[in-house]
């Protein structure tokens, strides 16, 4: 009942380090022969390579510079109950899900890569922008709290059950450690609440921190 779209299409990646560096779901990217990030109406960038996550469903994306990166908080305690904002492209298109965490969960893939990893679940309270439907889009997207600190990946979503999982921070966390060619270094974050994140979506949208993803197709 999780899906998770590995079709040609698009998805979302947002800023972590000003040097050009970008978080994103694995999935979206993987096997991608023709990658860039949409950042501008009529403009896009070509990523120059990518690299995956092997324990769960992240990649990294390099282009030639980038804009302000958002702040992360990836250490402090996660709580039952607490708010998540997630920003993205859902369908392809600008929008926003706001959602309540309910617990630590595992999620396993199977086909391309066996991987059994931990994951946020969270459950579905409210969409902006008229937002019906799929959100197959927003993956590789950001979760904020309430501090517009970014505390996971958006990768999945159980439509059925109006589950939206995201990766761990702790995952997050180690992946970004590995990663030896940057540092995440963002220091942009706004405070978020229910009425205005539709607001501070397109606000991060507008400044490029939060993209779109093209893979016009895959290997």
């Amino acid at each position: 009942d999780v899906e998770i779209d590995a079709g040609p299409g698009v998805g979302t990646a947002f800023a972590v380090a000003k040097a050009g560096m970008w978080l994103t779901a694995r999935h979206v990217v993987d096997g991608c022969s023709d990658l860039a990030i949409r950042v501008g109406p009529s403009r896009i960038v070509p990523v120059d390579r990518y690299e995956i996550y092997g324990a769960g469903d992240m990649a990294l994306l390099y282009t030639d510079g980038g804009p302000d990166a958002t702040r992360l908080d990836l250490g402090s305690e996660k709580r039952v109950g607490q708010t998540g904002f997630h920003i993205g492209y859902p369908q392809g298109r600008p929008g926003e899900v706001t959602s309540r965490l309910l617990a630590r969960s595992t999620m396993v893939s199977r086909g391309r890569y066996n991987v059994s990893e931990p994951v946020l679940a969270w459950a579905e309270a409210g969409r902006t922008r008229n937002l019906n439907g799929s959100l197959g889009g927003i993956s590789g997207g950001p979760v904020f709290d309430e501090d517009g600190e970014v505390i996971g990946v958006t990768v999945a979503e159980s439509p059925r059950r109006g589950r939206i999982y995201t990766t761990s921070p702790a995952a997050v966390l180690s992946f970004l450690d590995s990663n030896a060619d940057y540092a995440a270094d963002g220091e942009q974050a706004r405070s978020l609440t229910t009425t205005n994140y539709g607001g501070e979506g397109d606000r991060l949208r507008r400044n490029l921190t939060i993209v779109k993803v093209l893979c016009q197709a895959r290997e």
